[in-house]
């Protein structure tokens, strides 16, 4: 043991660590399994450790306490070891100047040279887009032009004809009619003609309203009315409650479902008939028992038991 911990105190970097765990456990006879098994390390972490390749495992805390018990298992001082693992290797850092030292920042420029070509990159596909847009419909009003420019000797041979908006839509139609074109002069003075009968139409205009009073003042409502009311008149004298008012009274009906059937002022002489199948008893007040006369059923209901000079209730079943 003191042999192995003055072999230890020499160490100088990390690359001593794996090699020193690696040789200290063949001499003691131990497989890389054992140590697995002694320590709860996977194989592949004690071969990465063993191996110096440390960057395949995790820094700081979690190194030092996998060196510290790899170094507790083979009683050895890990005290060294974890000091080792704390100083690189000069070899390390000079190489790592060297390799600073040739290459320029290829990383800073790279990256620079990069976002500016696509920068560019992307400013002329935005710069092709738009010169596309702006030139493609130029490119379609012209030829609509040029399409106006052919058809304008067909129209010019063929008739006089006005020129209109459509005729940029419409100038294929034209070209292929133009040799039908040749018979359209002969009904264009029949057109011409066509104006003097438009005078005769304003004259009829003053009969139209001299007819239209004689058609407001037939009112043909009142013989329907009549034939509706006397329709509605005989259903209703089939309801079982007919009231006759011989004065101004207020009356109210309710039927057994709840509905209000009748609740207002009604004057003398008028006559209601209410109910229907399904709907007694029904629950009757009057306001003025001595105005109203009541039929239920076809019969007169004897209305004298009542006091009068008050609210009259009563049910009729």
């Amino acid at each position: 043991m003191e042999n192995t911990l003055t072999d230890l105190s020499g160490l100088s970097g990390t690359e001593s660590v794996g090699a020193i765990l690696r040789t200290t456990r063949e001499a003691q006879g131990l497989t890389i399994e054992n140590m697995a098994d002694r320590i709860k390390f996977s194989v592949r972490q004690l071969e990465a450790l063993e191996g110096n390749n440390l960057e395949l495992l995790p820094q700081g805390a979690f190194l030092r306490g996998f060196v510290r018990s790899y170094a507790r298992a083979l009683q050895l001082d890990e005290a060294p070891l974890i000091a080792a693992l704390a100083s690189p290797p000069l070899s390390t850092i000079e190489l790592g100047a060297s390799q600073a030292n040739d290459t320029v920042l290829p990383s800073i420029s790279a990256t620079t040279k990069n976002n500016a070509y696509i920068l560019g990159a992307a400013a002329l596909l935005v710069v092709g887009l738009g010169i596309f847009l702006l030139t493609k419909p130029n490119e379609s009003v012209t030829s609509k032009v040029t399409l106006e420019e052919l058809a304008l000797p067909a129209l010019e041979a063929a008739s006089s004809v006005s020129a209109s908006d459509s005729q940029v839509v419409e100038a294929s139609a034209v070209v292929v009619s133009a040799p039908v074109v040749v018979v359209a002069p002969l009904p264009v003075p029949a057109i011409a003609k066509a104006p003097a009968v438009t005078p005769a139409a304003p004259q009829s205009i003053p009969s139209v309203p001299a007819r239209s009073p004689n058609v407001v003042t037939p009112v043909v409502v009142p013989t329907p009315a009549t034939a509706v009311s006397d329709a509605e008149l005989a259903l209703l004298k089939r309801r079982p409650i007919h009231i006759v008012f011989t004065q101004d009274s207020w009356m109210e009906i309710v039927d057994t479902r709840g509905d209000v059937l009748l609740s207002r002022m009604t004057v003398a002489g008028s006559e209601k008939w209410i109910g229907g199948r399904g709907r007694a008893p029904y629950q009757v007040s009057i306001g003025k028992v001595e105005a109203v006369k009541i039929y239920y059923r076809g019969r007169e209901v004897d209305l004298s038991q009542y006091k009068q000079g008050g609210v009259t209730h009563l049910v009729l079943e």
